[in-house]
């Protein structure tokens, strides 16, 4: 409640200071009404994937699917080209937390906006596009926070000052309890004050003595930048601590820009050092007499020298198409046969580890009722001084009761039940997700294309099956977990009357039977 006073005190008396700024172009304070649309979902998809893989795969949340609102608008001009903005809003919605869960039921949801219109054109034309930069205080149940709203909107002037507003805003969330959010509003509103005239200035010029300019040491911030020696790439997650003569430890973590800042530390002596992955960046020590100046701010950049790489994953769930979080990620170096355990970030699906140079990486994620791709990845040929970061993206899949996935890379001899191991890196997939998933038990389907004969068709898809189910059992797979059945041609999932149509029906599938 405090923070809700303390942002409408600030509200009220940007309005009381704006008022002293009007200029007779400029709008007379004016009242709304709208009706907007929160869009949690859309939001979610581009911070965790991007805006070009919403768009290219068609994820923006439909109108019907969004959670509306209605609000109330107060506009005041401080010059023709700006126009002062508060906003105050209500709607009860089930709030979709950033872990992408929704919160449960269906709660009151407010919240407080200031900021400013910035037109390209007067209130003097029809039609008036602006954009927009606004401060927001949210509040549902016991979540509370600020984000900022960079956005865009058109004005149109009806008649006798009456305006129709439409808007569309990203708010950005501050702090990790909120979640991104894009807005989309419509309204109506009217002018309410008197037209003002701005009185002549007078202005008395004012003759003063030189003062002599001297050296004062303020406090300053300190903003600290860290760089991978190697390539010279600016590098997040670095912890950076400053110890001073007073005793006291700062610490404060690089975002992706490599930056953190220290706000106002007063002149005195301080080492600045960081680390990440368990080694440390070089260190500066920072005198009293670098405070002096008239700069508010030191500039400290320090260096970070890994020889390893860094592989930055993404764990993907292929059944929603979205990013899974709390998934196990182990990374076996082949080289070595040394194996690194990782967890995927709840929210974003997001990992990361260090990797040795020259060498090859086999990956395979582990989360229960999930099967998991197994991926390689080499540093063989790569060169430290200008690649950094090894990107990969790991689709996990779940598998619950009844779910029949598609198992792509099994192949056999041509018309026999052989099973070619050697490329069919999917019986590896297989063995694992029945190793950790060890109440599972599956139905090993065969299936065939149409050519040849019904009986023969039935016949080898079933050997097929079976064959999958032995090497199964001969790698310590329970053999009563498993039950093989050939399908022949009978379902198919493409036209048998081309080439591509008749190898997708050629195929093995994994059902989940409990």
């Amino acid at each position: 409640m405090k923070n809700i006073l303390a942002c409408f005190l600030i509200f009220v008396l940007s309005i009381w200071g704006s008022a002293a700024q009007n200029s007779s172009d400029s709008k007379r304070s004016t009242l709304g009404l709208h009706f907007f649309y929160n869009d949690f979902k859309s939001a979610q998809l581009i911070n965790t994937t991007s805006l070009s893989n919403v768009l290219k795969n068609k994820l923006w949340n439909k109108p019907q699917n969004m959670e509306g609102g209605f609000g109330i608008d107060y506009i005041h001009g401080l010059n023709k080209n700006i126009d002062f903005i508060g906003t105050l809003n209500g709607s009860w919605i089930d709030y979709l937390l950033p872990g992408n869960t929704l919160y449960g039921s269906s709660n009151f949801f407010m919240d407080l906006s200031t900021g400013a219109h910035l037109k390209m054109l007067s209130d003097n034309h029809i039609f008036s596009p602006f954009l927009i930069a606004k401060a927001n205080y949210s509040s549902y149940q016991n979540i509370h926070g600020f984000s900022f709203a960079p956005g865009a909107g058109l004005q149109v002037n009806l008649f006798k000052e009456v305006f129709v507003i439409a808007t569309v805003e990203y708010r950005a969330a501050l702090s990790h309890h909120l979640s991104n959010q894009l807005y989309y509003s419509v309204g109506i509103a009217t002018s309410i004050g008197k037209k003002r005239v701005s009185p002549a200035k007078l202005i008395i010029p004012l003759v003063s003595e030189p003062v002599k300019k001297e050296a004062v040491k303020l406090a300053k911030d300190f903003v600290v930048s860290v760089m991978d020696e190697a390539s010279g790439q600016p590098l997040p997650f670095v912890a950076v601590s400053i110890s001073g003569t007073d005793g006291k430890m700062r610490y404060g973590s690089t975002d992706e820009y490599g930056r953190v800042t220290f706000i106002a530390l007063n002149p005195e002596e301080y080492t600045v050092s960081g680390s990440l992955n368990q080694i440390n960046s070089t260190v500066k020590n920072i005198k009293p007499e670098n405070f002096a100046g008239v700069e508010n701010q030191i500039e400290i950049s320090l260096t970070h020298n890994d020889p390893r790489f860094t592989l930055s994953g993404l764990v993907i769930n292929k059944t929603e198409n979205m990013p899974e979080g709390g998934a196990e990620v182990n990374v076996t170096n082949q080289n070595d046969n040394v194996i690194t355990s990782i967890q995927s970030h709840p929210g974003d699906g997001l990992f990361r580890t260090q990797l040795k140079a020259d060498c090859d990486f086999i990956l395979v994620g582990k989360k229960a009722n999930f099967i998991s791709n197994i991926e390689k990845v080499t540093t063989k040929g790569l060169n430290r001084s200008t690649t950094l970061y090894v990107k990969l993206e790991l689709a996990i899949e779940e598998a619950k009761k009844g779910q029949s996935i598609q198992l792509n890379n099994i192949y056999f001899e041509v018309g026999k039940a052989n099973l070619n191991t050697a490329v069919s890196s999917d019986l590896d997939k297989l063995i694992r997700f029945l190793r950790d998933n060890l109440e599972v038990h599956l139905e090993i389907q065969g299936h065939t294309d149409s050519k040849g004969s019904v009986n023969l068709n039935n016949r080898l898809s079933q050997l097929r099956a079976s064959s999958v189910v032995a090497y199964l059992s001969k790698n310590g797979i329970d053999v009563n977990r498993l039950v093989a059945k050939g399908y022949g041609s009978s379902l198919p999932v493409a036209e048998n009357s081309s080439a591509e149509g008749r190898a997708k029906n050629r195929r093995v599938v994994m059902k989940v039977l409990k």
